[in-house]
């Protein structure tokens, strides 16, 4: 065995290159993006480092996982609950925006963890209860809780999360794990508007306490448990109002010491609000960079109600 520290510059590189390729796979797939005839949107995660990084962003096309066909199967099998629960996936889709601490390429292992995990979740969310729920995210707390050891690393990392789903009608429902709330523009007061405390309820984030039920909440005295996931719905977006879910590269620059969103976000948004949201995106990455150097992994999903 040759130990990585016996390495030289072209074996480490020619490894970081092939880790890169793997890890790729966790990217978003554009080409695989659902459309909705009254919401315009934009997502993309650019690593700080590298191809990959330490964010993590994924959309839901609701159509790969033959919604219909199971609506249909449902009901001819007299699981009237299970096809009311499916038809909830029409006209929408899903989205979630993670952040695991650390933005070094190999901090994308723990990304690709979480992928696996997402994906394999809905399947069976899907295949058993007809809709993303709570319960799914309780069990990916777990499965993190357990899999991530400190006692193998330098330091416990932990993931923050916002999971949402955008509706045709401008609904967006979502759950939160420590995540930066959701930012809203309205349109027709040409601001980003304060929402209710009730709208951004949040949970720690992915994998610092055991959910409620987990089996080894028993041998903690007391009982340390995390709060339960609570479901969050923005009934906001109205004709051209704008929905942001980020992660903190685009709120935290310099250590801190700057922040994007409280200092310049809402005047690029009134100056780009008629724009397409591809074009917001550009116009808030150009103003961030003149702001300052970004110093983290960045994700930013653009959502806009066309009508």
């Amino acid at each position: 065995m040759k130990p990585i520290k016996d390495w030289n510059n072209e074996e480490l590189a020619a490894e970081l290159l092939h880790f890169q390729e793997r890890a790729a796979l966790s990217l978003p797939r554009k080409k695989s993006f659902p459309k909705l005839e009254n919401i315009d949107y934009f997502a993309v995660t650019e690593p700080y480092k590298g191809c990959v990084g330490g964010d993590y962003l994924s959309i839901v096309n609701f159509d790969e996982y033959n919604i219909k066909e199971k609506v249909k199967a449902a009901k001819e099998s007299g699981n009237e609950e299970l096809a009311k629960n499916l038809k909830k996936n029409y006209n929408s889709f899903g989205i979630i925006v993670a952040d695991i601490s650390g933005h070094m390429v190999t901090d994308n292992v723990l990304v690709n963890y979480l992928h696996g995990a997402f994906k394999t979740g809905i399947a069976y969310e899907l295949k058993y209860r007809g809709e993303i729920t709570t319960a799914m995210f309780e069990h990916l707390n777990t499965q993190y809780y357990n899999h991530i050891k400190s006692d193998f690393l330098a330091s416990k990392p932990f993931a923050t999360f916002v999971y949402g789903e955008v509706h045709n009608d401008g609904r967006f429902r979502f759950i939160s794990a420590g995540h930066p709330a959701p930012l809203v523009f309205s349109s027709e007061f040409n601001r980003i508007v304060k929402l209710d405390g009730s709208c951004t309820k949040a949970s720690t984030p992915l994998g610092v306490i055991p959910s409620k039920y987990h089996i080894d909440s028993e041998n903690f005295e007391p009982t340390i448990t995390k709060d339960i996931y609570s479901v969050n719905e923005i009934n906001l977006l109205g004709r051209g109002d704008i929905l942001l879910l980020y992660t903190d590269g685009l709120a935290e620059q310099k250590n801190g010491e700057l922040n994007f969103c409280d200092e310049k976000l809402e005047h690029v948004l009134r100056e780009a609000k008629n724009e397409s949201s591809k074009n917001i995106y550009k116009s808030i990455i150009e103003n961030l960079h003149l702001f300052s150097p970004i110093e983290d992994d960045l994700t930013i999903a653009v959502i806009k109600k066309r009508q």
